[in-house]
């Protein structure tokens, strides 16, 4: 009975075996397929073969990356890039260690790059490699020998003309090239670093046109230093178009998203000092968010932000914001501390030419000028000198030697004959 259940089954097994055979070659194929593509890319969109549709033979594309690479993994442009790409969020981090790595690290790639055969450049992960390396501030000559290879793609090519331009200071080239650039349509590698750089060139001459490359940059790049470094030029334009709802958007962003930043601290300088300078529109709005903000941070760098204000303030002519910042820094300074030096410093500089001269003076002449810089000692002695001439009656004219000139002589008898005129007519 066995057997015959066994013979009975037997045109099933076969069948069985059969599919299974079949579909086991299928799988093969389609695995060689996917390999063969993987090593050997077809060119990116808007690289069309010739002869497309016209029933003639397409001509070989030559593929994105060659199959045999020109040197070792290792020592590829686009396998460095990575390494500094992940020092340079650790920056953002707050890492002072990466800081100082990525300035060790920029050198060396520049020097490997410069030391790699041309056949390198070859392949499209190095080009663009290359590319973020120069416009992350590295040595723009290791493009020069990339600019020529027939197998650079036109998108790639318009972007090495302008990170070389870019990375030797020639600004306008620069923008001529990369503003023609649509970050979103390159490599992921590309986008948020050339949004980042056209915003940069473009806030010199256009605010509006450089704040909406930089939110390209941040939402092309998020979490990464390209986007911290957009926040904060964004936040400064912001300020100064007088756009005060996303100012107070971004600036709680920036501090959400990058409280420990390393550029953290000088960017807040850098904006207290330019509201101390009144570049800003709607001033006193400013004034109050200062000091809002100013709030937010620890007092022992509160106390250099406000001498920070005071300073430039001072220098601007700004007299009452200049004695409320140094009001606010001698406050919180420690009696006969430099930064109290300094903090009356500019207090009694800032009333040296108002009404209150003499109170600016007594004030100048108690600080302790040891305490100070040679450039704060500068400010004393100017403030001296305004405070002096404010309070002294200017001395009288010297009697001329010379006689007046003839002119001044007739205008005198036509003055006199004009009022004898007047004079007559008078009832």
């Amino acid at each position: 009975m066995t057997d015959l259940r066994f013979r009975r089954m037997l045109p099933f097994l076969a069948g069985f075996l059969v599919g299974a055979a079949c579909a086991a070659q299928l799988f093969a194929s389609a695995a060689a397929a996917a390999t063969d593509h993987e090593t050997a890319p077809a060119a990116a969109s808007g690289d069309t073969a010739a002869g497309e549709g016209g029933g003639g033979e397409t001509p070989a594309v030559p593929p994105l990356w060659p199959e045999t690479a020109a040197v070792e993994i290792g020592q590829q442009p686009y396998m460095l890039i990575r390494s500094l790409r992940a020092v340079q969020d650790a920056v953002a981090s707050g890492s002072l260690s990466a800081h100082e790595h990525q300035r060790q690290m920029m050198r060396e790639i520049g020097a490997q790059m410069g030391e790699l055969p041309v056949a390198v450049w070859d392949d499209v992960r190095n080009v663009r490699a290359a590319i973020f390396f120069v416009l992350s501030g590295g040595n723009p000559v290791v493009l020069k020998p990339i600019l020529d290879r027939p197998k650079t793609r036109h998108i790639e090519r318009r972007a090495l003309r302008g990170a070389l331009a870019y990375g030797e200071g020639r600004a306008v080239d620069a923008m001529g090239l990369m503003g023609k650039l649509d970050a979103r349509k390159l490599d992921p590698l590309l986008s948020g670093i050339v949004a980042l750089i056209q915003g940069t060139l473009a806030s010199r001459k256009d605010a509006a046109r450089a704040i909406a490359y930089f939110d390209e940059a941040r939402l092309l790049s998020p979490g990464t230093l390209i986007e911290e470094a957009a926040l904060r030029q964004q936040i400064l334009l912001l300020a100064r178009e007088g756009d005060l709802e996303r100012f107070d958007l971004l600036t709680a962003q920036y501090s959400r998203r990058f409280p420990n930043s390393l550029f953290a601290q000088s960017f807040r300088r850098q904006f207290f000092a330019g509201v101390a300078k009144q570049n800003f529109k709607r001033a006193s709005e400013w004034i109050s968010r200062t000091e809002t903000e100013l709030m937010k941070v620890p007092a022992a760098e509160r106390i250099g932000l406000y001498l920070a204000i005071a300073e430039e303030a001072t220098k601007g002519g700004n007299i009452d914001i200049a004695r409320f910042a140094a009001g606010k820094a001698r406050e919180l300074s420690q009696a006969g501390s430099r930064s109290y030096q300094r903090a009356r410093l500019f207090e009694g500089a800032a009333l040296a030419a108002t009404a209150d001269f003499g109170q600016g003076l007594d004030i100048l002449n108690a600080v302790d000028a040891t305490q100070l810089a040679i450039s704060d000692r500068e400010v004393r002695d100017s403030a001296l000198a305004v405070a002096g001439a404010v309070g002294r009656w200017p001395s009288p004219p010297a009697a001329l030697d010379e006689p007046a000139p003839g002119s001044v002589a007739r205008a005198e008898v036509l003055l006199e004959t004009v009022n004898s005129l007047l004079e007559e007519a008078s009832p």
